[in-house]
């Protein structure tokens, strides 16, 4: 029997071998319940650092493995470590080369445009233009772009991306999501946490990452993380009277094939003597994120990315709303200028939202007023105040320094920043704390572009042009636009009053029109709203209507009756409904105030209080704004958010149609 089990233990050595050789422990192993371990027998008089210190492990790896060590070493005991926790380990943390092509792939969305774009990915229009010739005449949605890599290495064809030893995070790269990706797998394959990708890109909800949409990434950002690893450890049992491999391995939830695997010394148990029986704990375990699999990266996060996103981007889901309101009231001034008053009044349109709705709110709503005082280094010494880091929400001036300030300090103390006046300011594109609540001008004529495309389809577009009053942004846009899509076109030189005749001259028999004036000036719809209105009831034979501009909504009191007669579209980002509901939130104002609202377009009053309304209905039950924020109807302006890039901010999108067709008025959205 000695002689046989000598016999079987050489087999099992000369097996071994070629293992022993590879062993990063260079220790022998053997196959435990389909998991390779090293093992080493314990000589006299070890000690357990000893041990520690002759195999290059810690004590606590010893103890980890082989819990019964803790209590001391025998003679002859096996301790086992398995092969994956040890094999291929190194200190430094790998750095992954060659992960990022030179190009991404950018399917545009609806209300993008080139500026925006060039904006999103930090180049000029002309770099991107340059490697997208066809986009030369502005995007529309579903075009493909080309996005030029800054800085970035392509990876070698075929070949898998290498590995080589550093820590130096790498140039911020973008990467466009492939069928089948998931965050956990873009993780490795950039060699960055799960932080790190939810950080650059708040867009990434932990239910949004959604294929073709591109990402921004920083390679070799990687991090520890505390995992839930079923480790394998090997407690000593000592066999009593009746036990068998099968009973054992019974009690302890094992197969007897392990048990047994685990002691190949002993084929039958014997009363008094010792066995090793290897069990299954699950133990957190920290460690770097770049050692973590993607299985175990998505088991880790599969059930926290909530809380992993509130915490990256600073977002308390507690009871307490603290918003802070810097405008320029400019209240040293015993005759403040009309630009503070609108302030204030649109401050006390704000002030009657919460007297309307703030018993309804279950949160504490905090509001801390500052007047900046139309002085950038006051602006400056407030935004210095450690009581301003912990707001919430700042609602900013349209000034274009104070809110640059603004929106780079909301940034830097993830603070949500809202621009409620400037629609020329363009920091939503890059910053994820800004959001934009006037529709930005390219986004909005690119919704109105699409709705013309739409409604007038076999309608010849006329443009109204006084060169000298052209709207550069958005009449160009428009141009751009209906050359790209191939639209018929005319141009009637407005620069005098046009005379019907004139006008007549330009419209064929039975053909459909669309007029497009080159700016929303009053002088220029003065010089040819009459001729329109002539030609509407003179000529039968056509159809026609005029595209105005917002600024036509500031023009009804003179203008609304031939616009009627006319057919007329007005698109704006605002228009106040004369309704019950209005009326009363003007009384309401008076009542507080002892005054009426400004009598403004928009009504910053009433802008105040629909941004109020809009606030505190919003944030009542949620801990911030984001796309999935339900829209809100206010008197003047909608709300509905949209986030313009995975790693920009936000923008209001609705836009207000107005139709004027005879006696009706008819307002509707479009999106």
């Amino acid at each position: 029997m000695k002689s046989l089990r000598n016999r079987v233990m050489l087999a099992v050595l000369a097996l071994v071998v070629p293992l022993f050789c590879a062993a990063d422990l260079n220790l022998p192993v053997k196959v435990i319940g389909n998991e390779s371990f090293y093992y080493y027998k314990t000589g006299n008089n070890e000690s357990i650092q000893g041990i520690a210190q002759k195999l290059g492990v810690t004590v606590e790896q010893i103890v980890t493995y082989n819990p019964s060590a803790k209590l001391g070493i025998a003679k002859k005991q096996l301790l086992f470590f398995p092969v994956s926790a040890f094999k291929g380990q190194t200190t430094s943390q790998p750095t992954v080369n060659h992960i990022a092509s030179e190009t991404v792939t950018h399917v545009v969305k609806k209300g993008e445009s080139l500026y925006g774009l060039a904006r999103s990915y930090n180049m000029s229009i002309d770099e991107l233009v340059a490697v997208n010739p066809q986009a030369n005449n502005g995007v529309k949605e579903g075009d493909v772009l080309t996005i030029p890599q800054k800085g970035s290495v392509p990876a070698p064809v075929n070949v898998t991306p290498t590995i080589s030893v550093a820590s130096e995070p790498g140039e911020t790269v973008f990467h466009t999501i492939k069928s089948g990706e998931t965050l956990y797998g873009v993780s490795k394959h950039y060699n960055t946490t799960i932080e790190n990708l939810i950080a650059l890109n708040p867009g990434i909800y932990p239910d949004k990452f959604v294929e073709g949409d591109v990402i921004k990434v920083q390679p070799n950002t990687t991090g520890t993380i505390t995992i839930e690893k079923d480790v394998t450890k090997f407690y000593t049992y000592e066999v009593k009277d009746g036990d068998t491999y099968e009973s054992v391995a019974a009690a302890n939830g094992i197969s007897a094939t392990a048990l047994r695997q685990a002691n190949p010394d002993m084929k039958k148990l014997k009363k008094g003597k010792t066995i090793y029986v290897p069990r299954n704990d699950q133990e957190a375990t920290v460690i770097s994120s770049s050692a973590a699999t993607e299985k175990e990266l998505e088991q880790t996060y599969a059930n926290k990315l909530d809380d992993v996103y509130n915490t990256v981007h600073k977002i308390d889901n507690d009871n307490e709303l603290n918003i802070g309101i810097i405008l320029p009231f400019q209240l040293q001034k015993s005759n403040p200028p009309r630009q503070a008053m609108l302030y204030t009044d649109f401050y006390k349109g704000f002030l009657v939202a919460v007297d309307s709705i703030g018993s309804q709110v279950k949160k504490k709503v905090n509001i801390n007023v500052y007047d900046t005082q139309h002085n950038l280094n006051v602006t400056d010494s407030l935004l210095a105040l450690d009581e301003l880091k912990k707001l919430d929400i700042v609602l900013a001036p349209s000034e274009p320094k104070q809110l640059e300030r603004i929106n780079r300090f909301g940034q830097a103390n993830g603070i949500t920043v809202i621009n409620c006046f400037s629609t020329r300011n363009d920091d939503y594109a890059e910053n994820p704390r800004v959001i934009q609540m006037n529709a930005p001008t390219q986004y909005m004529t690119t919704v109105v572009n699409d709705w013309v495309s739409n409604k007038f389809k076999d309608y010849t577009v006329v443009y109204l042009d006084e060169s000298s009053s052209e709207d550069k942004e958005i009449f160009t846009a428009i141009k751009d636009y209906m050359a790209k899509t191939g639209k018929r076109t005319k141009t009637l030189s407005v620069s005098d009053k046009l005379e019907y005749t004139k006008l007549s001259q330009v419209m064929d028999p039975g053909m459909n029109y669309l007029f497009i004036p080159s700016s929303g000036r009053k002088d220029l719809l003065n010089n040819f709203i009459g001729a329109l209105a002539t030609a509407k009831s003179q000529r039968f034979d056509c159809e026609m209507a005029l595209l105005g501009y917002p600024e036509y909504v500031t023009y009804m009191n003179d203008f609304k009756s031939q616009l009627q007669t006319v057919d007329t579209y007005i698109f704006s980002r605002f228009y106040k409904e004369e309704s019950a509901r209005s009326r009363r939130v003007e009384q309401k104002f008076s009542a507080m105030f002892g005054d009426k609202m400004l009598s403004t377009t928009p009504s910053m009053g009433m802008l105040g209080f629909d941004m109020g309304m809009y606030l505190l209905r919003s944030l009542n039950d949620a801990p911030e704004l984001k796309e999935s924020t339900p829209e809100y109807h206010g008197i003047q302006t909608t709300f509905n958010l949209l986030r313009t890039s995975n790693w920009g901010g936000l923008i209001n999108k609705c836009v207000k149609l107005l139709h004027l067709n005879g006696s009706s008025f008819k307002e509707t959205l479009l999106r």
